[in-house]
């Protein structure tokens, strides 16, 4: 940029430093899956028990905040790879982003309005208005004050929001120090708490300082060296947890920034786990979270609401919650994610932007999209 304005390119001649993240990273996977279990069995419990317990409203919560974390820095880490600048690493971000999200929350959102359902306990059965059905489908959810009609939808327009200025934050991260993104996590307290008394509608400043904390953790590992053996990893994130889990009600947005903070600070210090097994699990779980968490609510209330035993119920929630998510990636998820980059890379790579490799034709089945 010119004419004054912040210059955010990195200096001629100059080889700005990776990420020691791949995108394979199994760390990674381990948090995206824990992620989504925290989700999908603090809802299970609540509908087999008919009954609500703080701890578990607190793992809900709390993977959705590890959702945004590892959002963020995945993204970072997405941005760094495609070695496009300007309007090209705007446009393809945004891109490929419309296409990883929408197509699946809008067969989901789809579904509900044909079917008449909501995701409410009390009253599954519910007749959708046009206008609720177009804010869902848009993810405006927060900004025209619209009911949910998907389990777990609440968070897609708050990282929609995020989205818009992720690729800001990494350039600003690719020219200025660590100092500079802690800096900015904390003008986004004051920021997040002002929110609170000005309107709903911004509601996503207030999980902005969650947002940064994944673009500090990405930051971090371009610099940080990983002392810690991987086998420490889970003992590691776990010790993250209490940072929230203890939070009251009243004011858990403090323990949320705290947590998501302590998280964003572990990340960039583990070395990659080994454990295969566990490496293996979390990989087919992160692989198909999306899946998971847009439809685990509806595949629970559905099949516990059946008028049958109780086994009966298990006979028919267990095999359907692992082939909805399993159809869902397939069918709809992994071919619109494997599009959006095909599009952004004809749209905004040039010849000489391309790899070799980058310019034989895509095959749908190989491109690399877990987590991005």
């Amino acid at each position: 940029m010119t004419g004054g304005s912040l210059n955010l390119q990195p200096q001629h001649g100059l080889q700005m430093p990776a990420s020691s993240f791949r995108s394979d990273s199994s760390n990674l996977d381990l948090i995206r899956a824990v992620a989504v279990l925290s989700v999908f069995f603090a809802h299970l419990h609540d509908v087999i028990t008919h009954r609500y317990i703080a701890l578990g409203w607190h793992f809900a919560q709390m993977g959705v905040l590890i959702f945004f974390v590892h959002t963020s820095m995945v993204l970072m880490l997405s941005l760094e790879r495609t070695k496009l600048e300007g309007k090209a690493l705007y446009g393809a971000f945004c891109l490929r982003r419309f296409f990883r999200l929408y197509p699946l929350s809008m067969f989901c959102v789809t579904v509900a309005m044909l079917l008449s359902r909501a995701p409410d306990i009390d009253a599954p059965v519910r007749y959708w208005r046009w206008g609720e059905y177009l804010s869902n489908m848009a993810l405006t959810l927060n900004l025209t004050y619209t009911d949910v009609m998907v389990g777990g939808l609440w968070t897609l327009p708050l990282e929609v929001q995020m989205y818009l200025l992720l690729p800001f934050l990494f350039l600003l991260g690719r020219v200025r120090s660590t100092g500079v993104i802690f800096l900015l996590w904390a003008v986004s307290i004051p920021v997040a708490i002002l929110q609170a008394h000005v309107s709903a509608r911004l509601n996503v400043l207030g999980y902005a300082p969650c947002f940064i904390s994944g673009v500090l953790a990405w930051k971090l590992s371009l610099s940080t060296p990983r002392r810690f053996p991987g086998w420490l990893w889970p003992a590691g994130f776990v010790a993250t947890w209490p940072f929230f889990l203890i939070a009251p009600h009243e004011d858990d947005m403090y323990y949320r920034w705290a947590f998501c903070l302590a998280l964003g600070l572990m990340i960039p210090r583990f070395r990659e786990i080994r454990f295969r097994p566990l490496q293996a699990v979390a990989h087919v779980v992160a692989k198909y979270s999306y899946g998971i968490y847009l439809s685990h609510v509806a595949v629970i209330m559905w099949s516990f609401g059946l008028p049958l035993p109780m086994i009966a119920k298990w006979a028919i929630f267990v095999p359907l919650a692992v082939i909805t998510p399993f159809a869902m990636y397939h069918c709809i998820e992994h071919p619109m994610i494997a599009a959006g980059k095909i599009v952004a890379d004809r749209l905004w790579r040039t010849a000489d932007q391309v790899t070799p490799a980058a310019r034989r034709p895509a095959v749908l089945g190989t491109v690399r999209t877990d987590g991005e």
